[in-house]
C-alpha cells in the first residue's frame, strides 16, 4: 500500500506488526549482552542495579508528560523522536567505559521508553476504529505481541553470534566485543524513524482530542488520564497488576545474566549460551501471544486467561532459582510462554477502557506503573544479590508477581 492509498484494516495492521517488530528488533540485539557488557567494563551488580534503576527513573517521570504529549501533537512525531534518541543511547553504550556515561547510555534508553511506551499501540487502534468502529483488536494486537517477541529472539541471537564473531577485543577502554549489538541496534532504530515518518499517518482529531500543537492540552489530558485510572475500578486492576509484571521482569533481567553465568562458567563463556536462552524465551514469549485468542475462549474471557499465565509465570520465575542448568532454563523459557498468554489480553482490557483521547496516556499509566516498581526492583534486588545470591533473590520477584495476580481475581464489569 502507497502512502497515500485508502488504508485498510488488514493494511493498518501489517503496518502495527512490522513496526512492533523494528521497534524491538534493536533491543533483542542488546538484551542478552548489556548486563555482561556493564560487567565487563569492571561495574559490580549493586551498582549496575542503581543504573538499571535510573532508566526506570527516567521513565516512569516522563511517562505522563511523554503520553499526554502523544495524545496532543500525534503518535508520529513521538514516535519517530523516541527511535532516534534510543540511537543515541545504544551509541553512547557502545562507546562508554565509566559508569557516569554509561549511567547517561541508561537515561537515554529510560526517554526513549516514555517516548514510545503507548503511541504505536494508541495509533494502530485509532487508525482501526477510524476505518471500522467495531473491528476487534485482539488479532492485531497478538499478531504485535508475536511479532514483538519474534523480532526480540531475532535480535537476541543474532547479538550473540556478533559479539562471537566481532573483530572487536574483548576487553578495552572504548569498543569492544560486546559492543558490537549496540552498534547494529543503533543503526536499527534510525531505520525505525524513518518507517515511522513514511507509513504512520494520525488519525483525524476528534471534539474529545485538543488540538495539535495545543500543548495546554497536554496537562488536561494528564489530568484525564489520572482520573481514569481513580475512578476505574478494572483500570485500578490492570495497574496493580502491571506493577507486579515490572518487578517480575526487572528481576529476571537483572538477576537471570549472573544467574546462568555462574552455572555456565563466567560472563564471556555464558554470552552465546545465554543468548540462546534468551532467544529461546523470546519465542515462548511469541508462542504464549499466539495462544492468547485461544487459551482466552477456553477459559472462558480474557481476565481468567491472564489469570492462569501470570499465575503460571509466577512459578516459573521462581523455577529459575533451580541449581539444575537445564532446569532453570526451562522455567526460563516457561516464564516467557505463560507472560506471553497475559499480556496481549490485558492490553484488550486496558483498550476496553481508555477514549481515543487518553489512549497513549493510558498506556503511559501502565508503562508508569511498570517502571515504578522497576526502580525499587532493580535497586533492591542488586543489593540483595549481592548479600545473598542472585538464586536467592529471585523469589522476591516471583512472590509480587503471584501477589499481582489477585488483580484479576472477580474482575470487574468494563464500562
Amino acid at each position: 500500500m502507497s502512502a497515500t492509498a485508502p488504508a485498510t484494516i488488514a493494511s493498518i495492521r501489517r503496518r502495527f506488526v512490522a513496526l512492533t517488530a523494528l521497534r524491538w528488533l534493536p533491543t533483542g540485539f542488546v538484551v542478552p549482552v548489556t548486563v555482561l557488557l556493564l560487567r565487563e567494563r569492571g561495574l559490580d551488580l549493586p551498582t549496575i542495579g542503581l543504573i538499571v534503576a535510573l532508566y526506570s527513573a527516567a521513565t516512569l517521570v516522563l511517562e505522563l508528560p511523554t503520553g499526554g504529549l502523544a495524545d496532543v501533537v500525534g503518535r508520529r512525531p513521538v514516535l519517530a523522536t523516541a527511535a532516534l534518541v534510543a540511537a543515541v543511547s545504544s551509541l553512547t553504550l557502545a562507546f562508554g567505559s565509566g559508569a557516569l556515561v554509561l549511567a547517561l547510555g541508561y537515561l537515554l534508553g529510560g526517554v526513549a521508553r516514555a517516548l514510545d511506551s503507548g503511541p504505536l499501540q494508541a495509533w494502530f487502534v485509532d487508525r482501526t476504529h477510524e476505518v471500522d468502529p467495531d473491528a476487534p483488536l485482539r488479532t492485531g494486537l497478538s499478531r504485535a505481541g508475536v511479532a514483538e517477541s519474534v523480532a526480540l529472539a531475532a535480535g537476541a541471537l543474532a547479538g550473540g553470534g556478533l559479539v562471537a564473531i566481532s573483530p572487536l577485543p574483548t576487553s578495552g577502554d572504548r569498543l569492544v566485543a560486546l559492543s558490537t549489538p549496540f552498534l547494529v541496534a543503533a543503526a536499527l532504530s534510525v531505520v525505525h524513524a524513518a518507517l515511522v515518518l513514511v507509513w504512520v499517518r494520525d488519525p483525524a482529531r476528534t471534539t474529545e482530542t485538543p488540538s495539535p500543537g495545543t500543548m495546554r492540552g497536554v496537562g488536561t489530558t494528564i489530568a484525564s488520564g489520572l482520573r481514569l485510572a481513580r475512578t476505574h475500578p478494572a483500570l485500578r486492576r490492570i495497574l496493580l497488576l502491571t506493577a507486579a509484571v515490572g518487578a517480575a521482569l526487572s528481576g529476571l533481567e537483572l538477576l537471570a545474566p549472573p544467574r546462568f553465568a555462574a552455572l555456565l562458567g563466567g560472563e564471556s563463556a555464558a554470552a552465546g549460551a545465554y543468548a540462546v536462552l534468551v532467544t529461546a524465551g523470546f519465542l515462548g514469549s511469541a508462542s504464549g501471544s499466539a495462544l492468547a485468542p485461544v487459551v482466552a475462549r477456553l477459559t472462558r474471557g480474557p481476565s481468567r486467561a491472564a489469570l492462569v499465565g501470570v499465575l503460571g509465570a509466577a512459578v516459573a520465575l521462581a523455577a529459575v532459582a533451580l541449581p539444575a542448568p537445564l532446569a532453570a532454563a526451562v522455567a526460563f523459557v516457561a516464564f516467557y510462554v505463560l507472560l506471553g498468554i497475559a499480556v496481549p489480553l490485558v492490553e484488550e482490557l486496558t483498550h476496553a477502557a481508555a477514549t481515543s483521547g487518553q489512549r497513549a496516556t493510558v498506556l503511559s499509566l501502565n508503562s508508569m506503573a511498570m517502571q515504578g516498581t522497576a526502580i525499587v526492583t532493580t535497586a533492591g534486588l542488586g543489593v540483595l544479590a549481592g548479600a545473598t545470591s542472585s538464586a536467592a533473590a529471585l523469589w522476591l520477584p516471583a512472590a509480587v508477581l503471584a501477589v499481582g495476580a489477585l488483580a484479576r481475581a472477580r474482575w470487574p464489569r468494563l464500562s
